[in-house]
């Protein structure tokens, strides 16, 4: 069973000096209350320059060492810290930190994560969507007054709110596994490795915002998730022109078909990570209707029951008849510059 002592340290919720040292290396190790704590919390974590700082007393060398040695057994690169030099110019001392949004599920069904981290050579932004399985993404560099332009952009967001930045890099980290993400190793790279390791360990939920005490609200599951054979059913069922709206049941066939065995668990998922999202952002009544929406799924309902995935149906729907629009439109402007470059011929 985990030390909870060790746990506490590890996600950042124990004494504040035995943190600092062993996830930034910062302070004086023998001065806290416990060093060999810091010690295994700084070798879980891989926060090699930290062991690696160590200088006295002799036991806590020793520690630091074997904490070192276990780490190369473990294949993680430990290399020769740098020797001391008499003097030198060091670089200015940043002071940017790290910080994290999280946006409820969207229209379309979609959750957004932005996160900025800063180094020396500069600050990256990263955006990452995602919905149900799916992930888009779109990262930047800025300046240090772009970045304050930007975290005002965000803070006057009314869809989004700030986590703590561990909890949002632990959503955004879990969100991209497997998947290439264009900039995400990049932006990691401004990201401590013990920052990251913690995240990684770290249960989300442990940081989040305190509960609104709202009633749940409504939201969407991902329109991305509906099957494009069930969206052309419902194009070709949809009432055209002055066709009688009493035919509702031109969208009942459609949701019938919509849930087999795959999309019924890729919607469960999603439902469960929207579930996440809204514990994240402090939405806890929302966030235990997600919960139960997962659980009815996997229990076999029918999409008819869900207005989550009614809505998903029919953004899905109006996003093919937009596409369909826009082509029109595209072929409709080559003809026009056909028949002209004919004219003029």
């Amino acid at each position: 069973m985990p030390d909870p002592r060790l746990s506490a340290i590890l996600d950042q919720s124990g004494d504040p000096a035995t943190v600092a040292w062993s996830h930034h290396g910062t302070g004086n190790l023998a001065g806290l209350a416990d060093p060999e704590l810091a010690i295994a919390a700084a070798a879980e974590l891989g926060n090699v320059p930290a062991l690696q700082s160590v200088d006295g007393p002799k036991a806590l060398r020793k520690s630091a060492a074997a904490a070192l040695h276990r780490l190369k057994s473990r294949g993680v690169k430990v290399a020769d810290a740098a020797p001391t030099r008499s003097f030198s110019l060091s670089r200015e001392q940043l002071d940017v930190p790290p910080r994290a949004w999280v946006g409820a599920p969207s229209a379309m069904g979609n959750c957004h994560l932005v996160l900025t981290a800063t180094d020396f050579d500069g600050s990256c932004i990263m955006e990452v969507i995602v919905g149900g399985d799916k992930v888009q993404d779109q990262h930047g560099h800025a300046a240090r007054n772009e970045l304050r332009r930007f975290w005002k952009d965000m803070e006057a967001d009314p869809s989004l709110r700030e986590v703590p930045f561990v909890a949002g890099l632990r959503l955004a980290d879990a969100a991209v596994a497997g998947k290439s993400i264009h900039g995400w190793e990049h932006f990691l790279s401004k990201v401590s490795p013990a920052t990251l390791a913690s995240a990684r360990l770290v249960d989300p939920l442990r940081h989040a915002l305190p509960d609104d005490g709202g009633a749940a609200e409504g939201w969407v599951l991902p329109a991305w998730l509906v099957p494009g054979k069930v969206v052309e059913q419902t194009l070709a069922n949809m009432p055209q022109g002055d066709a009688e709206v009493a035919e509702e049941g031109w969208l009942e066939a459609s949701l019938a078909d919509l849930l087999d065995d795959t999309t019924r668990e890729r919607f469960a998922a999603a439902a469960e990570h929207a579930a996440l999202i809204f514990g994240v952002v402090g939405k806890g009544a929302t966030a235990t209707a997600a919960k139960s929406v997962a659980a009815r799924l996997r229990a076999g309902e029918p999409a008819s029951a869900f207005s989550e995935l009614r809505s998903a149906l029919l953004v899905a729907t109006f996003q093919e008849i937009q596409h369909r629009q826009e082509e029109q439109r595209k072929d409709l402007d080559a003809m026009m510059q056909q028949i002209g470059r004919q004219g003029g011929s």
